[in-house]
């Protein structure tokens, strides 16, 4: 088995035998270690630390290129004695912080995060073999996140960003890197261009005879994605009468045609889209507040082209070559 590979940093004092026991406990679980290279610093890190301080926190924010490398971390017990918190080191660029309790679980701890990490550049390598085109550190950095939300956990996602930023190229990344067995299709429903008049119909379907123009039974999105992905594009255009009955949806799993008085099952991976401000939105009451919090269990926002100016002539190569 080959071993993980990353740096280790101590910032701060550390005792030979410290830095020995660290060593041995990081060889025994097959991770490889070198030194940082403070001149040109690159690839998933440790840093151990005994004291939070600005100086620190501005060394996390280089070694991490502002939160682009993967940096675990470890607070020596001294380093906690006046209560302080590792939110600011998580805001420095720091990927996760640990507690040096006791070696041996916090060396199985940075194991599992370096191998989950690991797994995460594999999935976005092939993700970007299939055509996502990615070559910023901070679009790189959002695609990496995207990732870890599709396949390590199965909640909704409310994928955040202006017109042209790749939201429904994010949706579909979710569903493919989504691990559910036996999953089913992506089902895309642009909530901007529902008529109201229909709208019923787009999600719930309709029965035969439900209404003018109903000559024969119809599956809705609902339906549709059942055992799959429902992408809402534009969610922040939905009406408040519809935010309820999605609402119902998602809370219940359950719903009727129109016209009908059956009730039908329906299980779907959520995925909203917007380039709508849904906060603000629920401060001015357009936007329900509890179906804001269904629908983001995960927030992942968008940088617009202007903050990944290397992707803007790998898309144009890409455009040139599929059109």
């Amino acid at each position: 088995m080959m071993g993980i590979g990353c740096w280790v940093h101590y910032w701060g004092d550390a005792s030979e035998q410290e830095k020995s026991l660290l060593a041995k406990a990081l060889v025994k679980h097959d991770i490889e270690t070198a030194p940082l290279d403070q001149d040109r610093p690159s690839g998933p890190g440790i840093c151990i630390f005994d004291e939070i301080t600005g100086r620190l926190r501005d060394f996390l924010q280089f070694v991490s290129c502002a939160g682009r490398q993967r940096i675990i971390a470890i607070a020596k017990l001294e380093a906690l004695r006046n209560g302080e918190r590792g939110w600011e080191l998580l805001q420095a660029g720091a990927s996760d912080v640990l507690v040096w309790s006791d070696l041996d679980h916090v060396v199985r701890q940075v194991k599992a995060r370096l191998e989950r990490w690991i797994s995460i550049e594999q999935l976005l390598a092939g993700a970007c073999a299939a055509g996502v085109v990615a070559e910023s550190p901070v679009w790189l950095a959002t695609l990496r996140r995207i990732s870890e939300i599709a396949r390590f956990s199965d909640t909704s996602v409310l994928i955040l960003g202006e017109t042209g930023t790749g939201k429904e190229v994010a949706a579909r990344l979710i569903h493919q890197l989504d691990s559910r067995p036996n999953k089913r299709e992506l089902v895309v429903l642009d909530c901007s261009a529902i008529v109201s008049e229909l709208s019923g119909s787009e999600f719930f379907g309709h029965e035969r005879g439900a209404f003018t123009g109903a000559l024969s039974e119809r599956p809705g999105a609902f339906a549709l994605a059942n055992g799959g992905t429902l992408f809402l594009d534009e969610v922040g255009e939905l009406p408040l009468p519809l935010q309820a009955q999605l609402l119902r949806v998602i809370q219940e799993r359950s719903y009727k045609r129109v016209g009908g008085s059956t009730w039908h099952r329906t299980e779907f991976r959520l995925v909203c889209a917007t380039n709508r401000n849904l906060l603000e939105m629920v401060t001015r009451g357009e936007f329900r507040a509890d179906l804001f919090h269904r629908i983001a269990s995960f927030i992942c926002k968008l940088p617009p082209l202007r903050e990944r100016i290397e992707d803007i002539i790998p898309l144009a190569e890409h455009f040139f070559s599929s059109s």
